[in-house]
């Protein structure tokens, strides 16, 4: 019962605290975390635990469809240095820094065991990131990198940790030439099972009229994706972002699907975020308590590996920024110096370095009681105080004056898009539908009353023509909305736009489609059909 009254706390709590974060523009998961820790020293309150094998499959699965139902094939082709750099190559120099860090200051600890905590420590968390960077007004084009490299990271650094894990636990020295293997067999294993349930999944989903059961299907889908891609040991991770992408390009999704699906998983990510964000802060108690005396020591730790993984990543930054803009590339981060330090800030670690260093057996290295104060430590100088003061950061670095910097241009592209695309629809099919529809409704509006009681036959035939000439208006609307939304989701496919630009544009049609079926669904009787 303890559990169930700590998880409906901490749901509420995340209402109120998101709320008080959309106020102040701070970043709430960071709020959320600050807020839950002190409350746990307060005599009487117990915390809550779940098993550390049970953390990433209940939380990660639906927090990492959510994310990558928002991004696309063409996405991904146009930003996969993104992926073999920022989420394969920078997260194995991060561990190797990290290491070798780790047994300079943890004498004794062995590579194994110091691998294992860089393992833990080395990638950045999607969810954290994403729920950090979006209240801060980050570019979108600064985003959807920082979003890209989350979606994968996490899979090379679970490899390298279970790896280094395995040795720790049988005593052994690593084997990095059978890591190597694990981590491309883990890989391609998981694109296939990806591929392969997205696919089934969007001929489901095409198969099946209702909304809900549609909607319901894909809240379950992440989590059996997660579990089949991890009982061959292939990466849950990769696994749930390659279905998802599949998934979302084949699915044929009405505008009522896409509105009610976004609402939907927007609400799930807000309240599993926070529910994962306040476990962290109910981990301070338990660590400090398990620490013993040796807590400060730990927090030492902490921030020094803190610092180096902030270096490395700023190096890596810097290096990408010279790469890109000698390439005279412009759709991707970072382009500027300004950028370099905005997403080094942004390297965040959160719920899956948690869950990492938790899931290490008891006595496999004589600093496990120190581990999850380390694990805090790192979460809080680089989730918590970088959270916080983000959008301070934000505004002082003058990202508004960047290239592109809130996608204006390519806004105004898309709806451009979409309106030549409606207005091609209605110059093909308006003259046979409705070429007097104009004139009709200013008639209607001006002479009905009088003539329909100077010459009631001759209304009900200019009433019956009138009905006419809307119901054609009507359907030359309906033919100018299908045809903008078939060009926006074309585009959408497009490796040049990011999908969350398409979506905000694309949002606005399906409001307007959802408007227009509502207002013909509550027509009177009597405008309907003639008298």
């Amino acid at each position: 019962m303890s559990i169930f009254i700590a998880v409906i706390a901490l749901l509420l709590a995340t209402a109120l605290v998101a709320a008080l974060g959309e106020r102040t523009g701070l970043p709430w998961p960071a709020l959320l975390t600050i807020a839950v820790a002190p409350v746990l020293f307060i005599p009487g309150i117990e915390t809550i635990s779940i098993p550390a094998e049970l953390i990433l499959p209940i939380f990660l699965p639906p927090l990492l469809w959510s994310l990558a139902r928002r991004t696309s094939w063409g996405m991904i082709r146009a930003q996969l240095n993104v992926v073999l750099t920022m989420s394969v190559v920078l997260v194995f120099l991060t561990i190797a820094a990290l290491t070798a860090t780790s047994m300079w200051l943890m004498p004794g600890v062995g590579i194994a065991g110091a691998m294992v905590l860089a393992s833990a420590i080395a990638p950045p968390d999607p969810v954290a990131v994403d729920a950090v960077a979006g209240p801060a007004g980050i570019p979108k084009r600064i985003t959807g990198t920082l979003q890209t490299e989350g979606l994968f990271n996490d899979a090379a650094s679970i490899v390298a940790f279970n790896v280094a894990l395995t040795a720790l636990v049988a005593g052994s020295e690593v084997d990095f030439s059978e890591g190597f293997v694990k981590f491309l067999y883990s890989a391609v294993a998981a694109v296939i099972i990806g591929l392969v349930v997205g696919r089934l999944a969007a001929k489901f989903v095409n198969t099946v009229p209702d909304s809900v059961i549609r909607t319901a299907f894909t809240w379950v889908i992440p989590f059996a994706v997660f579990i089949a891609a991890e009982e061959i040991h292939a990466s849950g991770v990769i696994a749930i972002v390659i279905a998802a992408v599949e998934m979302s390009s084949r699915a044929t999704l009405t505008a009522e699907d896409r509105l009610s699906g976004h609402s939907f998983w927007e609400t799930v990510e807000m309240l599993f975020t926070g529910v994962a964000f306040g476990l962290i802060g109910m981990s301070v108690r338990d660590a400090i308590d398990h620490a013993g005396t040796m807590v400060w020591e730990a927090v030492g730790i902490g921030l020094v590996l803190s610092v180096v993984a902030f270096a490395v990543r700023f190096l890596w930054m810097w290096v990408l920024c010279r790469v890109n803009r000698a390439k005279d590339r412009h759709d991707v981060a970072p382009l500027r110096l300004q950028e370099v330090l905005l997403m080094t800030w942004a390297g965040m670690r959160g719920l899956v370095t948690l869950a990492l260093v938790l899931s290490i057996p008891a006595g496999t290295t004589k600093y496990h009681h120190e581990l999850s104060v380390i694990a805090l430590s790192v979460l809080t100088f680089t989730m918590v105080i970088p959270g916080m003061l983000l959008p301070w950061l934000v505004r002082q670095l003058d990202l508004e004056h960047g290239p592109d910097a809130h996608g204006d241009k390519v806004n105004a592209e898309l709806n451009e898009r979409a309106y030549e695309a409606a207005r091609r629809a209605v110059q093909e099919h308006g003259p046979a539908l409705a070429p007097e529809s104009f004139d009709m409704v200013q008639e209607w509006l001006d002479t009905l009353a009088e003539r329909r009681q100077a010459d009631p036959e001759g209304s009900r035939q200019r009433r019956e023509s009138f009905l006419r000439a809307r119901k054609a208006a009507a359907d030359m609307q309906r033919i100018a909305l299908e045809a903008a939304t078939a060009e926006l989701q074309s585009a959408r496919k497009e490796r040049q736009y990011n999908p969350a630009d398409v979506d905000a544009v694309l949002e606005e049609l399906d409001r307007m489609v959802i408007a227009k079926d509502r207002h013909s669904l509550s027509m009177p009787p009597h405008f309907s059909q003639p008298d």
